[in-house]
């Protein structure tokens, strides 16, 4: 195991990197890493191999994408991308998407985009799940978000409050609780069958450019006051 853990660590690390590496949710100090001589020699030209494959572009964006609240570029680009990249596979028609400012561990460059830009920015293996809600769970939603101050999240274009029922696009960290989440707990979870960095590695392959915008999204489920 910290054979693996080593060359992921090894793989996503570079001079003008973070020294930390999050692996399955546990945080490594790559400098600090003890490693044996005959291990290191052993996964160099591993290593090496991986290093071509992270550096691969995949997509060029026009603009550097940072999280902020109660929205941002990268959380609306993210929610979108997943409910688009989800809804293209799965059977009935996804009302929204809704995931956690806290599972965005990096920032998305200006510039060309590449395999290693988009394990930075999830480094877990979160599958996505799609939940069924009733209106006053999704109420409870409503609530944490406001709660937050605002948390990724992207809609349907016909999504309305109104409805008795919605169906939401998450992750399964997030489906089981994660981060104080709930309103999810034990829901049934019906698998996508991607994962959410795959979903977005899989719509830059298929893009040249990617972008993003703020457009007030937030105001949909910000209690007026």
């Amino acid at each position: 195991m910290q054979f693996i853990y080593l060359l992921i660590a090894l793989a996503l690390s570079s001079p003008s990197n973070s020294e930390y590496i999050s692996v399955n949710r546990e945080v490594y100090d790559v400098k600090s890493l003890d490693v044996d001589s005959n291990i290191y020699y052993t996964i160099l030209p591993y290593k090496s191999e991986l290093d071509a494959q992270m550096n691969a572009v995949l997509c060029h964006s026009k603009q550097e994408m940072k999280k902020t609240k109660p929205e941002s570029l990268l959380g609306n680009w993210t929610s979108e991308v997943c409910l688009e990249m989800a809804q293209d596979v799965y059977k009935d028609n996804i009302d929204l998407s809704f995931f956690n400012n806290g599972g965005l561990r990096s920032s998305l460059p200006k510039g060309n985009i590449t395999i290693r830009d988009l394990f930075k920015l999830m480094p877990f293996e979160n599958e996505l799940v799609v939940l069924e809600l009733n209106k006053t769970e999704m109420l409870d939603l409503k609530a944490y978000f406001n709660f937050t101050n605002g948390q990724p999240v992207a809609f349907a274009d016909d999504f309305t409050l109104n409805d008795s029922l919605f169906l939401v696009l998450t992750t399964d960290y997030l489906a089981n609780g994660g981060d104080k989440m709930k309103f999810f707990k034990d829901k049934t979870q019906n698998k996508v069958g991607i994962k959410m960095r795959d979903a977005l590695i899989n719509y830059c392959v298929k893009k040249d450019t990617i972008s993003s915008k703020l457009d007030e999204r937030h105001l949909i489920l910000f209690d007026e006051n």
